[in-house]
């Protein structure tokens, strides 16, 4: 049963937005406040390193994730899934606190670090999922970006995609096909990412780095060239690792755990060759006009467009 995402919770308990909407009004104070009386320690440096992520969901994020951080070293924080143009600290105090007031620990260690009181970190890393690369790469947030999380001495954009069909397959199986874009849905926002991936358009801001995840999990020579480019001493670790994260794998769950060179990510698609919403969500030029331009010729998939179904 997947993780019932904010929204899905606001809906079910419509009391959520008016505390949501209270709380939105102190934050834009709170923002004031803290931009006022703070202002003179934003010189100083609290990040080495920041790793920015965006991909759609059943893409492969946590394992890249993972991946990063078993290889960099020292002080690591990672805020996980956090929410477009929204100060990612105070996401994740939010989130804790409505949801998960048990955790005490974790609870005031986000708070602190919201309401301005950062500590040094070697290197902090924060992932969005099923945003529009314009609300995630925006103007509003890099405005606050040193008020929410503090100078950051080397900053770096990842954009992770995979092969659509695979994507959709893995999205089906968890019922993810809702977005976080009330305007696109998920082969809308695949395409946007697509374009950004082959250079079309420019939204990356810092260092860009783009991660085709069929290849990342086959080739350790290309997961070696994207270490170079994040600046990791590359060891490997973490690769066969499947995070607990949105349930592990849509298949398998965890049951691979530490065996993730056996989950069979290529051949998802498979099980849902003869699904008529599948094959209708293929249904898209662009969407196959891109997919091989990135990935190639995907052996067995010409079998899914539309026109060949019965």
């Amino acid at each position: 049963m997947p993780q019932l995402s904010l929204y899905q919770k606001i809906a079910r308990n419509p009391s959520l937005a008016f505390r949501r909407g209270k709380r939105e009004l102190e934050n834009q104070i709170e923002d004031w406040v803290r931009g006022m009386t703070q202002r003179h320690i934003w010189s100083e440096v609290v990040n080495q390193k920041e790793i920015r992520v965006v991909g759609l969901r059943r893409t492969g994020n946590h394992a890249l994730l993972n991946w990063i951080k078993e290889q960099e070293k020292g002080e690591v924080w990672h805020l996980n899934n956090v929410q477009s143009q929204e100060n990612p600290y105070r996401y994740k105090y939010n989130n804790l606190s409505e949801f998960f007031p048990n955790n005490k620990w974790s609870i005031d260690r986000f708070k602190n670090q919201a309401k301005g009181n950062l500590t040094p970190k070697d290197c902090l890393i924060y992932n969005y999922e099923d945003y529009a690369l314009s609300d995630v790469f925006s103007e509003k947030f890099e405005e606050k970006h040193d008020l929410y999380l503090g100078k950051t001495k080397t900053r770096y954009d990842v954009l992770v995609i995979r092969d659509p069909f695979n994507l959709l397959a893995s999205r089906l199986k968890n019922n993810y096909m809702p977005t976080k874009d009330k305007n696109k849905n998920c082969i809308d926002l695949w395409i946007d990412y697509a374009k950004e991936y082959l250079g079309e358009t420019q939204y990356l801001r810092y260092n860009k780095v783009c991660v085709n995840y069929n290849q990342w999990t086959t080739d350790i020579e290309y997961r070696k060239q994207i270490a170079q480019q994040l600046n990791l001493e590359f060891s490997d670790a973490g690769i066969n690792k499947v995070s607990g994260c949105g349930g592990g794998s849509s298949f398998e769950g965890r049951a691979l755990d530490g065996q993730a060179n056996q989950l069979d990510i290529g051949n998802r698609w498979k099980h849902f060759c003869e699904d008529k919403v599948y094959r209708k969500l293929l249904d898209n030029e662009q969407l196959w006009l891109y997919s091989e331009q990135i990935f190639g010729q995907i052996s067995g998939t010409e079998q899914l467009r539309m026109k060949e179904m019965i």
